[in-house]
């Protein structure tokens, strides 16, 4: 494995060649969270000469997979300066990475794409989608709670963190691949992010919920909701709705792809739109489906086939079977005839697409009965992410 990592001696130059790619501003609050970022990451930078000209950090986070928890890598600001565009730094910095993450022990990767086709060279894949649902303030109706008990209180996120940590906390253990944030990431959402919290509370004073906001202009964007109780979500909804005498639009960003305007009296006055988000990437094959979280408890052996480009220990035929609900994964060959991609195995494992439509779409060549085997045991719940990196 070649060795692109830097040290905090880059750190200026790496700053410089990300203001310039990412056409940003300086400014002592980007500093800060760039800073702090870079200080929790693993940073990779290739040179030519003394000059650092493609870049990349890779973060390490631990991630809920339907009560599993797995250490997964976010990827980002990955660059080349114009220069160096088209001669390959930022692949082989990507490479390099894959190599050390499956080195060290981390079995997923996620990151944002500026293209979905060039990280798919990388064994990456498009799984999860945010809904985004926009309703002006004249068509939003009011909405008030069943029962008034309890109050919600306005905070600023650094008011507001010691009480809401622990409600996301228990929340994510119930998310199909949701971060668990560790405490300096939740310091980071507040060096980066521009939120504002509601927090609802019993009568009794304890914390059921919050949402998480921010206001630009004329517009109101919940981006986080996470409520314990019917009469925290209530109350928190009635909050919002109530905004329609300030704002002119009402958003929220869902991570949930799954369609809810059928909440509203009127869903045709909501517009509802799926924008597709971050891709995943399984690094250790043999570990993910060890540990995997599966829908039944037995399965008899099933053979098949993968192929990753990218990392050699992944490829090859496996055999998987299933018992008291325990994976149990054994590496049969190098040899990977009608296999099934990294990309489309994640696709798959991840509950985003079942492998029976992809080999409708033609994306995979497997028996029937192989998919049939391998969907019955796979989740098929739509995978959730709420950050971004």
């Amino acid at each position: 494995m070649s060795n692109y990592r830097l040290t905090a001696q880059d750190r200026d130059a790496f700053y410089q060649l990300y203001l310039f790619c990412f056409n940003g501003t300086d400014s002592p609050e980007r500093r800060a969270f760039f800073d702090y970022r870079y200080d929790h990451g693993w940073i990779y930078g290739r040179k030519r000469g003394k000059k650092l000209v493609s870049g990349l950090y890779n973060l390490p986070f631990t991630i809920n997979f339907h009560g599993v928890d797995y250490r997964m890598n976010g990827i980002g600001d990955v660059m080349s300066a114009p220069e160096a565009s088209g001669l390959g730094g930022a692949g082989s910095l990507l490479q390099a990475s894959l190599e050390e993450m499956l080195e060290k022990g981390v079995t997923l990767a996620y990151l944002s794409p500026f293209s979905y086709a060039y990280y798919r060279r990388y064994g990456y894949e498009q799984v999860f989608n945010h809904m985004v649902y926009q309703i002006s303030n004249e068509q939003m109706p009011a909405c008030h709670p069943k029962f008034r008990t309890g109050e919600v209180e306005r905070l600023t996120w650094a008011e507001a963190l010691p009480t809401i940590r622990p409600l996301y906390e228990a929340q994510a253990d119930n998310m199909a691949g949701g971060m668990k944030r560790p405490a300096w990431w939740w310091h980071y959402l507040q060096l980066k992010r521009n939120w504002d919290v509601a927090v609802y509370r019993s009568a009794n004073g304890v914390p059921e919920g919050y949402i998480a906001y921010e206001r630009d202009g004329g517009t109101i964007l919940v981006k986080e909701v996470i409520t314990q109780t019917a009469m925290a979500y209530q109350h928190l909804l009635e909050f919002i709705a109530s905004t329609r005498n300030t704002f002119h639009t009402i958003a929220f960003d869902d991570p949930d792809s799954r369609y809810r305007g059928d909440l509203l009296p009127e869903p045709a006055q909501l517009k509802a739109e799926s924008h597709p988000y971050m891709m995943a990437r399984i690094v250790d094959l043999a570990d993910f489906l060890t540990r995997y979280p599966y829908s039944i408890d037995e399965l008899t052996p099933v053979t098949f086939a993968v192929t990753d480009a990218n990392l050699a220990a992944n490829q090859g035929t496996w055999r998987l079977t299933i018992h008291a609900g325990q994976g149990s994964v054994t590496k049969l060959s190098d040899t990977a005839d009608k296999a099934i991609t990294i990309q489309a195995l994640t696709k798959a494992a991840f509950g985003a697409t079942p492998l029976s439509r992809l080999i409708m779409t033609g994306e995979v060549e497997l028996p029937n009965s192989t998919a049939a085997a391998l969907d019955q045991g796979f989740v098929q719940t739509p995978p959730i992410f709420q950050d971004y990196f």
